[in-house]
This record gives structure tokens, C-alpha cells and sequence, in this order.
């Protein structure tokens, strides 16, 4: 099997050299009569599943940590249809959630789930609750949310990715302190190198990015409280989740939805 998306602490990296219609196996998503309904009701679900997931794997803590076999485990018997993600040792410090695609890279068969291990045990820390329920969220909006996965894979497919990566990752998804002028002004900039349809593809999933990462952080500061507030007998000091509100999510979703608007509005013009 061959992965081509990769990301640590977001979502997404790839390196592909052609382009290929890729196609969501049925495996690779739950079924639509499953997940039919609105945008918030998919999000509902997703995070539904997300709480599965950890009633299920805080039975598990023993002690402070679980070995990467039981949370593979936990994983699995939490997955209402398809059992298709491999949860991976990652040595950085971030947590990330990749796609598997087979060997001709034409089509998505699962998710690969990257968990960094506690650096002393080698396993997984309750104390890092955020980070792995962080990126099962992440999971369960992608299978229940094939849609958005289509379109991220149209990035590839159009080698847009390449053009647009690294302004996503240092504009959109950035700590930097900009105003809200600011980011729209480098957006404005950056939109100008991009075809009126580029414009569209990447400011739309651009939006769809950002939304998926709020409900990631949210479920992982959620979970990381509660985690430690059931288990305050395993721990010393509890250890607060990652702050992102640095990341000022919600204004640049504002302004890429203004921007969207724009375009389509000038594209259907044209």
C-alpha cells in the first residue's frame, strides 16, 4: 500500500508526480445511507462516534498508558461498519491522520492514524487525550464525510496542492498574529496567481479544512479534560490541552467564505 497524504499536527502532505482520477472505496467510507443529512448532522455523527471511541478506550488506561495493540483494538470495536485504519507509532510529537490509497494510486482504501508515543513507556499517555482523540475525530468526520475527501483528493489529482500548500500552511493554518485586513489582503495576493477555477477548488477546501480542524481540536480539548478528570488517580499534575485559539479558526473561515462567494459569483459571470 502506498500513502501520499501526510501531515504532522494537521492533515495533509503529499508527493505525487501525475495525475489520476482517485476514487473513495466503499470501504473507505460508511455507508450513505448511513450518513445522509445535513452538514450538521454529519458533524453530530462524527462527533457521536468520536464519544464512542473514548467510553471505549478509557476503559483500557490500567494505568497512565496503553500499549498501541489495545488501542488499535479500541479503535477497531468502536468502528460501527468498516475496520480500515492502522493506528502508527509517530516520533514526532504531533498526531496525524493519513490515506491510504492501493499501489496504483487511483484509489482510497483506509487511513493510517499516527499517535505519538509517551518517550519513557513507548506507549500511548492519557495525558495526550488530545492529540489521539484529536485525530480519531478527524477519522470519523472523513468517513462520514466522503464528499470532503473527494474534493481534497481533486487538490491532487490537479497537482493544485502543490501551488497552494504552502500558503495554507503559512497563512491559514499559522499562529502568526494577523488581522483580519492582513489575512485577506495575503489572500487577495495569493488568489491572484490561481485560475478563476483553482480559486474555487482551493478557497472551498480551504473552508472545509479549517472547519475540520476546530471540531478536531474542540473533541481533543474536550476528551483531554475528561480523560483526566476519570483517571486523576493515574496522574501527578493534569496537563492542559493544546491552546489553538492562536490558530483564529473562525475569522479565516469568514473571510474565505466572503471570498468564495466573490468568485463564484464572478466565475458564473464569465
Amino acid at each position: 500500500m502506498i500513502n501520499f497524504f501526510y501531515r504532522v499536527e494537521a492533515i495533509f502532505c503529499i508527493e505525487m508526480f501525475y495525475v489520476i482520477m482517485i476514487k473513495i472505496d466503499n470501504i473507505a467510507r460508511y455507508p450513505l445511507e448511513f450518513i445522509k443529512g445535513t452538514q450538521s448532522r454529519r458533524k453530530e455523527l462524527a462527533c457521536a462516534l468520536n464519544y464512542e471511541f473514548f467510553k471505549n478506550i478509557v476503559e483500557k488506561f490500567k494505568s497512565k498508558d496503553v500499549s498501541f495493540d489495545v488501542f488499535q483494538k479500541a479503535l477497531d470495536d468502536s468502528c460501527p461498519f468498516h475496520q480500515n485504519v492502522t493506528v502508527i507509532k509517530n516520533q514526532g510529537k504531533g498526531g496525524a491522520l493519513t490515506i491510504k490509497v492501493n499501489e496504483e494510486g487511483s484509489n482510497i482504501t483506509g487511513y493510517n492514524m499516527l499517535i505519538p508515543p509517551n518517550q519513557f513507556s513507548g506507549e500511548i499517555s492519557l495525558t495526550t487525550a488530545d492529540k489521539f482523540m484529536h485525530e480519531a475525530a478527524h477519522y470519523f468526520s472523513f468517513m462520514t464525510n466522503p464528499k470532503t475527501v473527494a474534493r481534497m483528493a481533486k487538490l491532487y489529482e490537479t497537482k493544485l496542492y502543490l501551488k497552494t500548500q504552502g500558503f495554507y500552511n503559512s497563512t491559514l493554518y499559522s499562529k502568526e498574529a494577523l488581522s483580519k485586513p492582513e489575512i485577506s489582503k495575503r489572500l487577495d495576493e495569493f488568489l491572484k496567481t490561481l485560475e478563476p477555477a483553482e480559486r474555487i477548488d482551493f478557497l472551498q477546501n480551504s473552508r472545509y479544512r479549517l472547519r475540520d480542524e476546530i471540531l478536531a481540536y474542540s473533541e481533543g480539548a474536550k476528551y483531554q479534560d475528561l480523560i483526566q478528570e476519570i483517571h486523576s488517580d493515574k496522574i501527578c499534575d493534569k496537563v492542559a490541552a493544546l491552546d489553538y485559539s492562536d490558530y483564529n479558526f473562525e475569522t479565516k473561515i469568514k473571510i474565505l467564505e466572503e471570498k468564495l462567494a466573490k468568485e463564484i459569483e464572478r466565475y458564473r459571470k464569465s
